[in-house]
């Protein structure tokens, strides 16, 4: 849908191409390219200008003032002031003179492709214009939406400058776009709400607000899920979300929260005591190794042990000594008595061996 400002950029662009078939193609090129170079380093650099600025205001005017200011001043003064110093103390508008002597170049063809760099440099204008209009703390209902204009020249302008950004996931430049939506699915992804500004001051989003499509659903979602990229658990919001909804400060409102999917992380009350750790879980031991069996001794003969010797009873008389002059009891040849059993005291006194004399061979 065709709106006012549609309108509007199609002037403006066809107003700097008459003026650049006047200028020129080489006055014309230089100033589109100038303005698009301060414009990059605007871009780029205009928080951390602004940070300091803001550090001043508030020692001398409080801290009741808002950031926007800090943020419109320096991005005024890195864009449009290099440019106008460039315009008035280096550059010139080109006389009829200058160009009577350029009489090698072919005055319709320079004509014409000076029209074409004059608009070239009107939509880079333009665009720059768009960017300063939203920063304004002020003026929310005449704020251009990016979202609904058909030549958005102002996003087209935080594009071509954020290719200079080096923070970047899969692609996309985190300064620019701000931290990818994810899905539900994903139980990495947080859980936030589409940036928006509370224009009626209502505490709710409506139709009369202003907010950012992230999800290109075409209506406003109260859970967008993201990846958080630089895990601090809040949604990165970029240039792109600012200039659309109009806001660049702490007014532009996200809703970050835990997921209700997800369980809780309890948290110890302030000033309580750690809880104890639980104890370790024993682990079964594990089997240690069979040590080897021992190597195999020699074998040796067995030797039995020997027979403990009876003693007779307390009570028991012990038989009388055999007379020497009385000769000893018969035996029966085998050496062993009738009954298998030795006689106590009956034992034969082993005879005295003989000598053997060497004569005894013979």
């Amino acid at each position: 849908m065709i709106t006012l400002f549609d309108l509007l950029i199609v002037v403006a662009i066809l107003g700097f191409a008459y003026r650049g078939w006047i200028m020129g193609l080489q006055a014309a090129s230089i100033e589109a390219l100038e303005l698009l170079a301060c414009l990059s380093v605007a871009v780029m650099t205009h928080e951390a200008v602004a940070g300091f600025l803001h550090a001043g205001f508030a020692l001398v005017f409080g801290d009741g003032i808002s950031t926007s200011w800090s943020i419109l001043l320096a991005f005024g003064l890195l864009a449009w002031g290099p440019f106008a110093a460039l315009r008035l103390l280096v550059h010139r508008l080109p006389s009829a003179d200058d160009e009577n002597q350029e009489e090698d170049v072919d005055p319709l063809g320079d004509r014409v492709a000076g029209a074409v760099a004059g608009g070239f440099g009107g939509a880079v204008f333009v665009g720059g214009a768009l960017v300063t209009l939203s920063m304004v703390p002020f003026l929310a209902g005449l704020k251009p939406s990016g979202d609904r204009m058909l030549l958005d020249v102002g996003k087209t302008i935080l594009r071509a400058a954020g290719q200079f950004a080096r923070e970047s996931h899969e692609g996309r430049v985190l300064p620019l776009w701000g931290e990818p939506p994810s899905r539900i699915a994903n139980l990495a992804a947080r859980l936030t709400s589409e940036p928006w500004f509370d224009v009626d001051d209502d505490g709710a989003c409506t139709e009369t607000d202003r907010f950012r499509d992230v999800d290109g659903n075409g209506t406003f979602s109260k859970d967008l899920y993201y990846e958080d990229v630089d895990g601090d658990g809040v949604r990165r919001i970029g240039l792109i979300d600012k200039y659309v909804v109009g806001r660049w400060d702490a007014e532009l409102i996200s809703n970050d929260r835990p997921r209700p999917d997800l369980k809780k992380e309890t948290k110890p009350a302030a000033g309580a005591p750690a809880p104890k750790p639980a104890p370790p879980i024993a682990k079964p031991p594990t089997p240690a190794a069979k040590p080897a069996p021992p190597a195999a001794k020699p074998a040796t003969p067995e030797t039995k042990p020997a027979a403990p010797e009876t003693k007779p009873p307390a009570t028991q008389a012990k038989p009388a000594a055999s007379d020497p002059r009385k000769p000893a009891a018969e035996k029966p040849k085998d050496g062993k008595p009738k009954d298998g059993k030795p006689v106590p005291g009956d034992e034969v006194p082993a005879e005295p061996a003989t000598e053997k004399r060497p004569d005894d061979d013979f």
